[in-house]
């Protein structure tokens, strides 16, 4: 089979492979479809704690079942489904607290951008979701982002009568603003690229642009408030965050969902946080009941979700791949695979 692998910092290039063995209770994917995500470019470009040249990257993966080991019952050879790129273990102190997103014992698959991809036990019996007809390959890739977004969005506490201030349009910052609002949520969303913005825009999402207008006087038009119940903030940015802050309502909440330097410090406004009451919290990855509700919320909002897809490009073009994904006036880049090779 083929694979690409990233080989030093800045390069990617394919080679061949051997094609993996399954044992029982595991799973054979052909890849079909793997998006690239936030984590993947930094990997690429400046390096990452986690992944090391020499690795494949991709996490966000759709592909066909071909082959079972002994007694997989979850899934059929020909079903098409999105992969999680781990589980929980369900039994470590974590687990056991509810925030199985930060469990101390995940299983992860290996990385997606290789023709095909052995999926171990645990995630073969709980981590695949079978695809309906109507959802595409490509559109499919966003289960995983929107996992994580829906972790978010409640970790947030977003409810159906919050008003949601989204700072940041790129393709998390744009799901945080679908989710929300499919969930009944007034929504605005800060971004200051105009290209973003107007794709935001085409989401049906309101956008304002801080550089040119305030922000204040936005959220007092759209929410009749000078502030938001719930602030998003899906850029990693210091500064950007600690004004993001500002604009929570008292006893809303402020959710950091965009990742900062483990080195990076915030100040925060303790008078907010005592008197009026403000939450600050965080979000990181899902849980699997996360990424199994991304299914649904996908095959509900094809055609919405499908417009954050910007660039598809073949896996033979893996480098292409990666320098459209570094374009800061598009949303998502996903790599398509050939299914009859």
């Amino acid at each position: 089979m083929q694979v690409a692998e990233l080989t030093a910092l800045g390069q990617i290039s394919v080679r061949a492979g051997v094609k993996p063995e399954i044992g029982p209770g595991e799973v054979l994917l052909r890849t079909l479809a793997v998006g690239l995500c936030g984590t993947d470019l930094k990997a690429y470009r400046r390096g990452h704690p986690y992944f090391k040249p020499p690795c494949v990257l991709g996490h966000e993966l759709v592909g066909r079942v071909t082959a079972l080991g002994d007694g997989v019952l979850e899934v059929a050879c020909g079903d098409r489904v999105a992969c999680a790129p781990y589980a929980e273990c369900g039994v470590c102190a974590m687990c056991r607290k509810g925030l199985a997103e930060l469990c101390r014992s995940k299983s992860f698959i290996s990385g997606a951008l290789q023709e095909y991809v052995r999926v171990p036990r645990d995630i073969a019996s709980r981590g695949l979701v079978r695809l309906e007809p109507h959802v595409d390959d490509i559109t499919a890739t966003l289960v995983e982002p929107v996992a994580c977004a829906l972790n978010g969005v409640e970790r947030a506490g977003v409810t159906s009568q919050s008003t949601v201030l989204v700072v940041g349009g790129g393709p998390m910052g744009a799901l945080l603003g679908l989710i929300s609002r499919s969930q009944g949520a007034q929504v605005l969303v800060s971004e200051i690229c105009e290209e973003r913005g107007q794709k935001i825009e085409n989401l049906g999402l309101l956008v304002v642009n801080p550089l040119r207008t305030s922000l204040s006087e936005e959220m007092r038009r759209t929410f009749d408030d000078e502030g938001a119940d719930r602030v998003l903030v899906a850029v990693g940015d210091r500064e950007v965050s600690e004004q993001a802050m500002a604009y929570a309502n008292p006893g809303g909440t402020a959710l950091l969902f965009g990742g900062l330097p483990s080195e990076e410090r915030l100040s925060v406004d303790p008078f907010a946080i005592h008197y009026l009451e403000l939450t600050l919290t965080g979000s990181f990855g899902f849980q699997l009941r996360h990424f199994h509700e991304a299914g649904r919320w996908i095959a509900d909002h094809v055609a919405e979700a499908r417009k954050l897809i910007t660039g598809v490009v073949p896996f033979e073009s893996i480098g292409e791949a990666f320098a459209e994904a570094e374009q800061t006036s598009g949303m998502k880049t996903v790599v398509s695979f050939l299914e009859d090779r």
